[in-house]
């Protein structure tokens, strides 16, 4: 049954999703860089650790740094699971664009009810992935693991489905819609340049219904490393 503890307040959440995020980059979190994620003081940061610590959602130690614990784990996922059916809502019901539905979905994330955000998985048909390919949480707090790989990983002749983009700010966001670099497309790797590099990408999309559209962009190693695809061909031996 999901609930949302009642001493927890918006603010203590935020830092539990930040918290969340981080794990996914950082084997070790200290409170300089949560401080540096939440845009606050590491006073203001190292307060909240105190409040979240004291509250059962988290643990820090010297060695390990700030961990979740399962409860904290929860209602971090919990919030998440509301904001990425939001970015869902956003684009296929009310038309926004995937560079606009972050902030919106932000606005809205702690105001709306259980109730609202059910219907909304119900109207949107029980998505899988926000827009961005980031897994949509379960109600209890189960999510999806995917075997993805950076493309910036990638050598000549590999090929995949872009399946996540681990940035969403929406300049860059607008700048891959130009590029076609969205989820659901397809890029194959045609050549990358030694020392850090850029890599020469085909990008194709296999559902146009006037057939699969092509191009060729050549990609930065710095926007490569943000771009998450799922491998689907080897390059010939």
């Amino acid at each position: 049954m999901r609930t949302f503890c009642n001493i927890i307040t918006d603010g203590m959440l935020d830092y539990l999703v930040a918290i969340y995020e981080l794990t996914e980059t950082h084997d070790r979190i200290s409170t300089s860089v949560l401080a540096q994620k939440m845009e606050v003081s590491s006073a203001a940061a190292s307060s909240m650790m105190k409040r979240l610590t004291e509250t059962g959602h988290v643990v820090r130690t010297a060695r390990t740094g700030i961990q979740l614990t399962d409860q904290g784990r929860l209602a971090a996922l919990q919030l998440l699971r509301r904001h990425r059916l939001l970015e869902v809502f956003l684009i296929e019901v009310m038309g926004f664009t995937w560079d606009q539905v972050k902030s919106e979905a932000m606005r809205l994330e702690h105001a709306i009810s259980a109730e609202f955000e059910k219907r909304m998985e119900v109207l949107c048909n029980f998505p899988t992935h926000c827009p961005h390919g980031d897994p949509v949480p379960s109600e209890d707090g189960e999510i999806q693991s995917e075997e993805l790989i950076s493309l910036a990983e990638l050598r000549p002749g590999q090929a995949g489905e872009l399946r996540r983009v681990a940035n969403h700010s929406a300049p860059m966001l607008r700048y891959l819609t130009q590029l076609h670099l969205v989820p659901g497309y397809r890029v194959k790797v045609l050549n990358v340049e030694p020392f850090d590099g850029p890599s020469t990408v085909q990008i194709q999309d296999d559902t146009a219904e006037d057939g699969p559209d092509s191009l060729v962009k050549i990609i930065g190693r710095s926007l490569a490393k943000r771009l998450f695809v799922r491998l689907t061909e080897q390059p010939a031996a």
